[in-house]
């Protein structure tokens, strides 16, 4: 049995590998395996280029023969090999007896919609996926995203009682002492993020004119047209945050520091 964490590329690539088990993801996110057009509306594609680039993306995974992007999976075949079936669907709250093993799902949108951390108590073991402690930050630039989920989720995970945080990421395994150390200054990332948003804000700008600065991923990767969309889609999400926060105000299309 083979489960997916969420939908993400990375955590999804290699389902097809496995094709003599069952495949297992979220309630939440299945339908992108029984339908690829669900994919486009929650990863970000329609909101940032429309309807007809999504289409045009179904069709690039489709053929093995689509070069692939420079910086991102956006073009992978693999996409369409790994999402090509789904044997069961799992929920939050849920307990997967294996036996000898029980799985609790543990419901930590944010990062997804539909994202998942799975927890073994008998080992005092959580995989935490991408609630990562990367250096980069937390991650909420697709159209499922929200940060204010994201920051409350990574506070649920880390009061879990577990031993052992198994992350998705270039951290590795971690114990319970160093995730929540290490939780802060991940955490701190988001209002780094606001007060680089703030200090070009002093003039008003639009939110493609602020996207355009790189201030979440360099502009010499925004060639990549999935770069650019997540620098987008998390601008939006800070602008946004700010905006209910009063820390800008907007004027027309335009924003500016209060």
């Amino acid at each position: 049995m083979v489960f997916n964490t969420h939908f993400h590329f990375d955590h999804i690539a290699y389902n097809y590998l496995f094709d003599e088990s069952r495949i297992f993801i979220n309630e939440k996110e299945a339908p992108c395996f029984r339908d690829r057009r669900a994919i486009p509306p929650i990863i970000g594609i329609e909101e940032v280029y429309g309807k007809g680039w999504a289409d045009g993306w179904l069709q690039r995974i489709a053929d093995p023969t689509t070069e692939e992007s420079p910086y991102s999976p956006q073009n992978n075949h693999e996409w369409w090999l790994s999402t090509a079936r789904l044997d069961g669907e799992y929920a939050w709250g849920e307990v997967l007896d294996f036996g000898k093993v029980q799985m609790h799902v543990i419901g930590a949108p944010g990062h997804s919609g539909g994202f998942s951390c799975m927890y073994f108590p008998r080992y005092g073991a959580i995989y935490v996926a991408d609630l990562d402690l990367t250096p980069f930050g937390p991650w909420y630039a697709g159209s499922d995203g929200d940060i204010d989920l994201f920051i409350s989720s990574c506070r649920m995970i880390e009061n879990v009682d577990a031993e052992f945080f198994i992350t998705g990421h270039e951290m590795g395994i971690l114990s319970k002492k160093e995730f929540r150390t290490g939780m802060e200054g991940y955490l701190a990332v988001i209002e780094e993020r606001d007060k680089k948003i703030l200090s070009v804000l002093s003039a008003p700008f639009s939110l493609e004119e602020v996207v355009d600065r790189g201030l979440i991923y360099d502009r010499k990767y925004h060639m990549d047209a999935w770069i650019y969309m997540w620098e987008f889609i998390t601008i939006k999400k800070h602008l946004r945050r700010l905006e209910q926060q009063q820390r800008i105000s907007r004027i027309g299309d335009r924003f500016v520091a209060v």
